[in-house]
Parts: C-alpha cells; sequence; structure tokens
C-alpha cells in the first residue's frame, strides 16, 4: 500500500513575497508622486495668480485614469520612467518659458504629474495588493511632502538664483529618481508571471509524484 501523500505546507501553498521590492515601491513611488505635486505647487507659486494650478490639476485629472489603464497592463517601471521623462522636460521648459501662451503649454505638460501619481498608485499595488490603506496614506503623505517642498524651496531659490532656477532645481531629484527606477526596481508583473509558473511547475510534479 502506497504512503499517503503529505498535504501541501504553508510555505508552497502561498507566494513569496519580494520584500525587497515592496521597499522599494514604498520609497521610491511616493517620491515620484511627491516631486510631481512638488511641480504644481511651483506652478502656482510662479503664477500670476494661484488660480492658475487648476490647469497642472485639471490635466493631470484627465491623464490619471488613461496611465492607471496602462500601468495596469503594461511594464510600470517603463512607463514612470517615460513620464517622468516628459514631467522633466516641461520643467525644463518652464524654466526658459517667455511668452504667455508657452506658460499655458508648460501647464498643461506638468499634468503628467497625474499620470505619475496613477503609475506610482498601480505599481505599489501590485507588489501590496492588501495594503490599500497604507497606500493611500503613503499618498497622502507624498503630497503633503510634495507641496511643503516646493513651499520651503522655492523662496530660497528665487531669492538666490532667480525664478527661473526654481523649476530646474526640481530636475535634480527628478534625475535622481529616474535613475534608481533604471537601476533597481522591478516590474511587478513580471515577477508575479514568474512566480505563477513556478508554481505551476510545482502542481505538476506534485500531480505526478504518486506514481
Amino acid at each position: 500500500m502506497p504512503p499517503p501523500i503529505p498535504p501541501p505546507t504553508l510555505e508552497t501553498s502561498k507566494e513569496p513575497v519580494n520584500g525587497y521590492q515592496v521597499l522599494v515601491a514604498m520609497l521610491l513611488m511616493p517620491l515620484a508622486s511627491a516631486l510631481a505635486v512638488a511641480s504644481w505647487t511651483l506652478y502656482a507659486l510662479l503664477s500670476i495668480h494661484p488660480i492658475y494650478v487648476l490647469l497642472p490639476v485639471g490635466s493631470g485629472a484627465l491623464l490619471a485614469w488613461p496611465a492607471w489603464r496602462l500601468a495596469r497592463r503594461n511594464n510600470t517601471c517603463s512607463l514612470m520612467q517615460w513620464l517622468l521623462l516628459g514631467l522633466a522636460l516641461a520643467l525644463g521648459w518652464f524654466g526658459v518659458a517667455n511668452q504667455p501662451g508657452e506658460f499655458l503649454l508648460v501647464g498643461g505638460g506638468l499634468g503628467l504629474g497625474g499620470a505619475v501619481i496613477a503609475t506610482g498608485i498601480a505599481h505599489a499595488k501590485g507588489w501590496m495588493p492588501g495594503c490599500l490603506k497604507c497606500l493611500l496614506v503613503g499618498l497622502f503623505l507624498a503630497l503633503m511632502a510634495g507641496v511643503g517642498f516646493s513651499l520651503h524651496m522655492e523662496p530660497l531659490v528665487v531669492q538666490a538664483y532667480g525664478w527661473r532656477a526654481a523649476p530646474l532645481s526640481l530636475l535634480i531629484p527628478l534625475t535622481m529618481v529616474m535613475l534608481l527606477l533604471w537601476l533597481f526596481v522591478e516590474a511587478p508583473a513580471a515577477s508575479t508571471a514568474m512566480r505563477g509558473d513556478t508554481q505551476k511547475f510545482s502542481g505538476r510534479k506534485t500531480a505526478r509524484s504518486p506514481d
């Protein structure tokens, strides 16, 4: 009489969690969101009237949903890098713009920050699917950090180097985040697919074990 097959243990019945990638998602994605909000705050501070902040916020709200859909179906890391590159170009244009129409276009371009926030949420949710409250708290803290950073940085930079240097100064942390994303961050979709293939192979091997 063949020996009974032992039931699967707890370790093989659950998907392993990549703690390193969870940590990176908790640090870099909120930082990218904070920089996006910092660009909106800086646009409002340097505008003739603070109500002009509605331009990047409105365009960001329009871009957030398409970015969320793309992030759920594609590589979130690559999408985030392209969005941050577009945001960097908008900030660079902000620093050299002269005509009123250019400033309006810059405000629309800074709306890419909404897509950055949506992509960051999708990436973090991919690594932490059951931590919605943590994601909301982290997003709120990131938004507050972005607003506070611009409020403290803008008067210092404008007084020392002029207002055109203020948007250009955001390019430094933005470039650092892009570099860290390229070097250390892994998209959750690829890792999930790899874990799924491993589980399928383990399941087939267990099914053949009675023979």
